[in-house]
């Protein structure tokens, strides 16, 4: 799952694949889909989100709903028929209790397919996503961080050709395809499982895991410093902000004309001249 989009700012990266990994999740266990594994990740341009080990389908459900005592008023069982869903008290079995004779009702669902399941949980987490901040734009009533240009969203075995799970979120309808860097590999294209779209992002020049960017970001900067003779001053904060505002990072060294960092001498007398008028 993907959500390709204008500049996600970086200090909302993190929260905002915390929080799809999370709706996603506990909505696919609330219908019965128990997963094995999730990844979630983001870059300046999208979120993303790969699910492992969803079965097919929900597991068909049967259970028993006690109803009320056997020879109750006819607005009770009334009530009980309506709310088990069964069409006469006769599809409803009787089961005896140390207080009397209850009706009962067994209900049975059979599982429906994981697939059409995703289709309704997305356009749902999409709806309501948690954005610090977030705007509309055109004519649509969409609420995102930024404007939202696609969504990607397949499912199936990752040895087989997958599915795309058919959705639509405020006239954007879901598909197979993406979009690589803005610049370098602005042209879309069809991708299938993770690992596909991951080996596709960064032929794309994406790297995809924001840990990796950073990572890269750091080991560059060090090697450049060192060249130079010099030592990197290390920022965790400022480099985990700016591994959100890349999404193929390049570390680049730059220099001042030494003219231009030497202080004018009119400047230092006038300082000179401020102080002493301070004491």
């Amino acid at each position: 799952l993907e959500f390709l989009s204008e500049e996600i700012p970086a200090r909302m990266q993190a929260r905002g694949a915390d929080d799809l990994r999370k709706l996603v999740t506990d909505r696919l266990v609330a219908a019965g889909l128990v997963y094995e594994g999730v990844k979630a990740f983001a870059t300046p341009r999208r979120l993303a989100l790969s699910v492992h080990g969803v079965p097919a389908r929900q597991p068909d459900i049967k259970e028993e709903r006690k109803g009320p005592r056997v020879g109750a008023p006819e607005n009770a069982i009334a009530g009980f028929l309506k709310a088990a869903g069964l069409k006469s008290i006769k599809d409803a079995k009787v089961q005896p209790d140390k207080k009397g004779d209850f009706y009962v009702a067994v209900i049975e669902k059979q599982g429906r397919p994981a697939i059409e399941v995703i289709a309704e949980i997305v356009p749902d987490i999409v709806q309501v996503f948690p954005w610090p901040k977030s705007m509309r734009w055109g004519s649509g009533k969409l609420n995102w961080v930024r404007p939202l240009h696609s969504i990607l969203a397949t499912f199936g075995p990752e040895t087989e050709e997958p599915d795309i799970v058919r959705f639509n979120v405020d006239g954007l309808s879901a598909g197979d395809e993406t979009r690589g860097h803005r610049f370098m590999a602005p042209a879309p294209f069809k991708v299938r499982h993770f690992d596909d779209y991951v080996a596709k992002l960064e032929k794309a020049k994406v790297v995809l895991d924001p840990a990796r960017r950073a990572d890269i970001i750091l080991a560059d900067a060090k090697n450049l410093a060192f060249a130079q003779g010099f030592e990197l001053v290390e920022d965790e904060g400022l480099l985990a902000e700016v591994a959100g505002l890349v999404e193929w990072p390049v570390t680049l060294m730059g220099s001042f004309d030494k003219a231009f960092l030497a202080i004018p001498d009119e400047v230092i007398r006038a300082t000179i001249r401020n102080n002493q008028k301070c004491f």
